[in-house]
């Protein structure tokens, strides 16, 4: 499945947010491509950049581990507040909260997670992937993102993507039941479309 494209009305200021980023100015591209995103959410591309902006912007100028501390701790009632709205079935807006957060902790594990997942019950599952992406690139054996991330290739029908995190999954933990049958599954999924094909 393709992704999103940029609306037209957008597609300057993703223009120039992605010239921002790629002449260093990672602020402006943040800006930018945050604008675009509250207009489309669905716009994959914008998201992507707007991490790799904030990603840099935060390597740049990293903060000292007691300002991490002092933000980890002013951030938590948005955190509870954006947890909050996902349960009140308002993605759109706990999203956007996660969004701000990240540009606060972009390498947060937890916040990755959270808004991957409420990217997928918003149905933004092209942004959720790359989140689950981004996440395990961080921490490659996230069992959570994992199994998430598997699954959402299933159901997209990207069975390697799916095949590859499984077995990650087994090489982290043997006995996991839900791995092994998935992968019996991919198995014999493969097969009937081999048979198909002939």
């Amino acid at each position: 499945m393709p992704a999103a494209a940029i609306p037209t009305d957008l597609q300057p200021y993703f223009d120039k947010g992605i010239q921002a980023y790629t002449q260093g100015s990672y602020e402006y591209a943040v800006d930018l491509l945050t604008f675009v995103l509250k207009q489309a959410p669905d716009a994959t591309e914008a998201r992507r950049y707007l991490r790799l902006a904030v990603q840099k912007q935060f390597a740049g100028n990293p903060p000292s581990t007691l300002s991490q501390l002092s933000l980890g701790l002013l951030t938590l009632p948005i955190r509870w507040w954006a947890v909050f709205l996902e349960l009140q079935g308002k993605h759109a807006q706990a999203t956007n909260l996660y969004e701000r957060l990240l540009h606060v902790a972009p390498r947060s594990r937890a916040l990755l997670m959270r808004m991957a997942m409420t990217l997928t019950r918003s149905g933004l599952e092209d942004a959720a992937l790359q989140t689950y992406e981004e996440l395990l690139a961080i921490d490659p054996n996230h069992l959570g993102a994992l199994r998430k991330l598997a699954r959402l290739a299933m159901k997209r029908g990207n069975d390697p993507q799916a095949r590859q995190c499984f077995e990650r999954i087994l090489h982290l933990h043997p006995g996991d039941l839900e791995a092994q049958q998935s992968l019996r599954n991919l198995d014999a999924l493969g097969t009937i479309k081999k048979g198909f094909s002939a």
